[in-house]
């Protein structure tokens, strides 16, 4: 398998947005919270579009032959101005289709996100993983990430 990372045009949005609702649905599986709204897939859309415009977002795309099989949405944050770190990097989404995970794709799309981190200058990248989801925290801890803080909620 021949994978090539590349980052995104606009002609990847319709296979992005096809991946985003596989991670989705698979999320609502192990927690209902993670239902998509009827107007998520368009309102994602919107939000990608935005990302070819900013300098401290980037979305990168995993390829074999031409075909769209992955992708990572990552960009640069800011703490609130009490840290001696004032910037972060922020890995909001990867995925990759059901049929190439575990054959090294999201471990690439990590890989390629580290270099334009460090290529931005940033020292820490943070992520957020869901707690019901096993698979992914055994991933991110193999990619080196451990926990240092815990969010809770609460529902009426």
């Amino acid at each position: 398998m021949k994978l090539k990372i590349r980052e995104a045009t606009h002609a990847d949005l319709p296979k992005i947005i096809e991946l985003w609702k596989e991670l989705m649905d698979f999320h609502s599986n192990l927690d209902s919270f993670y239902t998509r709204s009827q107007d998520g897939p368009s309102n994602f859309r919107k939000h990608l579009e935005s990302l070819f415009e900013s300098e401290d977002d980037a979305l990168l795309v995993a390829e074999v032959s031409g075909k769209t099989i992955g992708y990572a949405k990552i960009c640069i944050s800011q703490y609130p101005p009490v840290f001696e770190m004032d910037k972060f990097g922020l890995i909001s989404d990867v995925a990759v289709a059901k049929q190439y995970r575990r054959k090294g794709v999201g471990e690439a799309l990590f890989n390629r996100s580290m270099d334009w981190f460090c290529e931005k200058g940033i020292e820490r990248v943070e992520l957020r993983v869901a707690s019901v989801n096993p698979v992914a925290q055994g991933f991110w801890k193999k990619m080196g990430f451990r926990p240092y803080m815990t969010t809770m909620f609460k529902e009426k």
